[in-house]
């Protein structure tokens, strides 16, 4: 895209040169071109195109000579027709990605027979409410309608062989108008949304539009362009991703699981492979980003008695007070530096006198009761446990049922005998803790399938969290895994 304009920056009136999502200034003073400036950054920047275009730009940094922005605004009617493009009410997403989530192929009715003799057999679109889909869910303070709309276009030229489109619009309505400035969280959650049901991160949507509501119809006020890399390598269909008809019964809560965790400042989610390719390689970087996802995933679909009790939570904090000591302790244990009772002597000799100042005020019953915490927490520390470890064999076992297909399949392909749940759990920690502390072991088969276990066991959590009845679980995971 390549167009000219201008913007208002701090009551000035300043040309722009955009061009390949590059914005150049030409400031009317010559020195400017010489000093850019310091950066300076701003919400949102308006102006206007040459052709008398409303445009925005969102997210912006700039200094005298460029402008860095993460979205930009361009009105689809010129300045002054209708009311400006700050606010809209629908923002629409088209592309692969939606088509493949859609499915234009099932918005007809195709008739059935064999006999073409006069004619073609004919397809007919369905109701609207057959294929469009719409769900309500609520996202902080956002009561948000999510689903799919469809468009049907039908083609009367001569000199074209389509008949026309069918085409599928993955659609945001919120309840209040809302404003620009917001658009990179909201694309970012969309973008999130997609990586998940593709289990891939090369996700590029071809069209956004934002419209707004008048008198309970929509109408498209701007397009909007992302400041990102178009990665077109997108290559997954209906039987390698989820699509609506897989998570239609949850798909609210599914929105909201994956789209949230930005904002809950969750971004764990490399154990995505970027697109197909990555997806068949195992890597040292690969696996730790998955074993830290995995770790984090079970935190929080299995919480523990730490959230549940503030008496727990208070002992739990003295000792995690102290994490980075026993970090250093650990791996000194692990490298035979250290005995247990060293560790016992050094650690527990530094908690217990914060231990100590926590109690001293508690009346007997509570100090008794913080007291079996201690001991229960001094207890586990002490054996060392690494909790990956457990935390794969007891995600392994509670989720077996779903992915004991992956296992056998994955086992079959790299030869090799899967072994028990829990030496499953000790073969993956420790595979991790090497590659962590610096003198990982070279990549065997055994570890591919650990891996791409553990990948099918986070997509099983997540999809529990969104309250996935047990048969889509078991379907996604097979056609993902």
């Amino acid at each position: 895209m390549e167009h000219t304009g201008h913007i208002r920056i701090d009551r000035k009136v300043i040309p722009y040169h955009l061009k390949d999502k590059k914005v150049h200034l030409i400031p009317n003073n010559t020195y400017a071109c010489l000093i850019p400036g310091e950066i300076r950054e701003k919400e949102v920047i308006k102006g206007a195109t040459t052709g008398n275009r409303e445009v925005a730009f969102v997210g912006c940094r700039y200094n005298n000579n460029s402008l860095g922005y993460k979205a930009l605004v361009i009105s689809d009617c010129n300045t002054g027709l209708y009311s400006g493009i700050t606010k809209f009410d629908r923002i629409c997403f088209e592309g692969k990605p939606v088509n493949v989530f859609a499915g234009p192929g099932r918005a007809f009715i195709s008739e059935s027979g064999f006999d073409i003799s006069e004619r073609m057999k004919s397809i007919t679109p369905k109701k609207w409410e057959d294929i469009n889909i719409s769900s309500q869910v609520v996202i902080n303070s956002d009561r948000i309608n999510i689903g799919v709309n469809f468009s049907f276009w039908h083609n009367l030229k001569y000199a074209e062989t389509s008949m026309g489109d069918a085409i599928p619009k993955f659609t945001l309505e919120f309840q209040k108008a809302v404003n620009i400035k917001r658009l990179p969280q909201i694309y970012l959650m969309v973008y999130d949304f997609f990586c998940f049901l593709n289990f891939c991160r090369n996700i590029y949507f071809e069209k956004i539009t934002l419209q707004i509501k008048e008198n309970d119809k929509f109408r498209t006020s701007a397009t909007v362009y992302i400041n990102s890399e178009n990665d077109d390598d997108y290559d997954r269909n209906e039987n390698t991703s989820i699509i609506s008809q897989d998570c239609k019964s949850y798909l609210p809560e599914l929105f909201k699981t994956v789209a949230l965790r930005r904002n809950q400042k969750i971004y764990d989610n490399f154990y995505i492979p970027k697109n197909s390719k990555e997806a068949l390689t195992v890597s040292y970087e690969k696996f730790l980003a998955c074993a830290l996802s995995l770790e984090s995933e079970y935190d929080r679909l299995y919480p523990t008695k730490k959230e549940d009790n503030n008496l727990y939570a208070d002992v739990y904090e003295v000792f995690q007070n102290s994490a980075d000591e026993l970090e250093m302790l650990f791996i000194a244990i692990k490298e035979n530096k250290l005995t247990s009772e060293e560790f016992k002597k050094l650690y527990f000799g530094k908690v217990d006198n914060e231990y100590n100042s926590l109690v001293k005020n508690l009346s007997q019953t509570k100090k008794k009761k913080m007291n079996g915490y201690c001991e229960k927490v001094k207890e586990a520390l002490s054996k060392i446990d690494y909790s990956l470890a457990e935390k794969y064999k007891n995600a392994l076992t509670n989720n077996l049922e779903y992915i004991q297909p992956v296992v056998d399949k994955m086992s079959r392909a790299n030869k090799v005998e899967f072994p028990s749940v829990s030496e499953a759990g000790k073969k993956f920690a420790e595979f991790r803790n090497g590659i962590a502390h610096g003198n990982p072991k070279e990549i065997e088969p055994l570890h591919v399938v650990l891996y791409e276990v553990a990948r099918a066991l986070i997509y099983t959590m997540v999809l529990k969290q969104a309250n996935a009845d047990d048969d889509s679980i078991k379907n996604v995971i097979n056609k993902l895994f």
